[in-house]
């Protein structure tokens, strides 16, 4: 409108200045132009509120200068560092602003509102409103615990919620069951019990290696080459006495004295020999019924084996690869899984008729059962053959169980018998008794192995922590 009115009036401010320049002037006209298009000069001011809080006010004094002038702006500021100050910044026309001073001067005053404090009485009611803030569990389960188990309907309908960005929950019900219901929620409020598994594997082995007989193929690259030739020499009678001595020094006679010739073919060796290997393993886990929790020992074992140049080269250890069609997991040396932990304590203070809260330190050397779901897997090579290649075995024990705690409960034996006799020499002679150590190789192996799965569950204590180990400062 401004724009259009200046272009519309300035052809007339200039046909009545112009003049041509021999013309006279007898009188010169000024023209002076006032404008004004009904516009409200703004004006701001700051209000520090000493009663009232400023997001209280907001709405009202919003309402009041937007009504007046649609670009008026209230904004409502805490500062917390000073007391939690209260600010109210208006921007709105001139002749608002005087309204606005008497509004807030009437609205920032002291008054008293019974109810306005959380766990206060609404005059006339009996019903207060109360927040409670958890420290260890989550305000949803807790309010699904309350709502569940006995909270239905109080006067005029009961309402309990949560809040999920501070994790509050707050309520609005009757004094008597407020003053209940912060005992009930400071009695539930506590520390899920956390459990520490310790579980020991035990393996017992004891082994008895025989190995008695002649070593055929060694007696027959060897001394048997010499060995008839010798014998026919020693009898002959046409070479007299110079033969016989001759025969005397020769490989049949120095064989009982001191022998001239290899005799590694002689296989007479037994061995004797007991292992004990422990395992243990610790895991801190949490009650829950739905989560399962695992630990496992899988280092990445060599082994040399022989090639079919007779080259020795390094591979991977059986024990350390899964066999063909099974995923990872089967081939952990030793691990170990809990399933669904759920922790029962039996020891704590009696309850008549009010609730204790929980005290830090007040699960210590607490007494109780532990159920839970367990599967232990342990894999162990048990042959090598004379190329190198390993026989893996592999233990797997599942179960479920209910322990007590601070005790050493074994949850699984297993026991392995293992005898092996092997004969190698000349066919249909090896087979027959006491001879057959002269005609070949018999190799005893018995085995004992005996394995034990215990655990022994603890409950964590959750008393407070130590002193701090430091101060942590920021690097300017």
């Amino acid at each position: 409108m401004k724009f259009y009115s200046l272009l519309f009036l300035l052809p007339v401010c200039l046909n009545l200045c112009a003049a041509s320049p021999g013309e006279d002037r007898p009188d010169t006209r000024t023209l002076h132009f006032v404008q004004d298009d009904a516009q409200d000069y703004m004006v701001s001011k700051i209000y520090i509120l000493k009663y009232a809080q400023s997001n209280d006010v907001t709405p009202f004094v919003t309402g009041m200068v937007k009504r007046y002038n649609m670009n008026s702006v209230v904004n409502c500021i805490e500062y917390p560092r000073d007391g939690n100050q209260q600010i109210l910044t208006v921007t709105c026309p001139v002749g608002m602003m005087p309204y606005v001073d008497d509004f807030i001067k009437k609205v920032d005053r002291p008054v008293e509102i019974e109810g306005k404090v959380p766990g206060e009485i609404i005059r006339g009611t009996g019903i207060t409103r109360a927040v409670y803030r958890p420290k260890y569990r989550s305000g949803q389960v807790l309010v699904n615990l309350i709502v569940n188990a006995f909270i239905n309907a109080g006067p005029y309908g009961s309402v309990y919620g949560w809040d999920q960005n501070s994790n509050q929950i707050y309520w609005k019900d009757n004094t008597s069951n407020t003053e209940f219901m912060y005992q009930f929620l400071e009695f539930l409020d506590r520390p899920a019990p956390q459990i520490s598994i310790t579980a020991v594997v035990y393996e017992v082995r004891e082994s008895v290696l025989r190995d008695i007989g002649i070593d055929y193929l060694a007696w027959k690259n060897g001394p048997g080459l010499d060995l008839f030739q010798v014998g026919f020499r020693a009898f002959d009678l046409s070479s007299a006495g110079s033969a016989a001595i001759q025969a005397m020094t020769g490989p049949m006679s120095g064989f009982f004295f001191a022998p001239q010739f290899d005799a590694s073919f002689l296989r007479i060796l037994e061995q004797n020999g007991d292992a004990k290997i422990r395992n243990t393993a610790h895991l801190t886990i949490s009650n829950s019924d739905t989560a399962s929790y695992e630990i496992f020992f899988n280092p990445a074992l060599q082994n040399l084996v022989e090639t079919a140049q007779d080259r020795a080269a390094v591979g991977k250890s059986a024990v350390s690869e899964p066999p063909d069609g099974e995923d990872d997991e089967a081939a952990r040396q030793i691990s170990l899984s809990v399933i669904k932990p759920v922790a029962c304590l039996h020891s704590g203070p009696e309850i008549d008729f009010t609730i204790p809260a929980y005290q830090p330190g007040e699960y210590g050397g607490a007494e109780g059962t532990l159920y839970f779901g367990y599967d232990m897997q342990a894999v162990n090579a048990v042959e090598r053959n004379p190329y190198g290649s390993e026989l893996a075995e592999t233990t797997r024990i599942t179960g479920n169980a209910t322990i007590r705690l601070n005790r050493e409960n074994i949850l699984a034996v297993w026991n392995k018998d293992q005898e092996v006799e092997q004969t190698i020499g000349v066919p249909f002679l090896s087979s027959i008794p006491i001879l057959k150590y002269l005609f070949g190789t018999t190799t005893t192996s018995v085995e004992h192995t005996k394995l034990y799965l215990t655990v022994k569950a603890e409950i964590l204590n959750t008393a407070s922590g130590c002193e701090d180990a430091g101060v942590l400062t920021r690097l300017k």
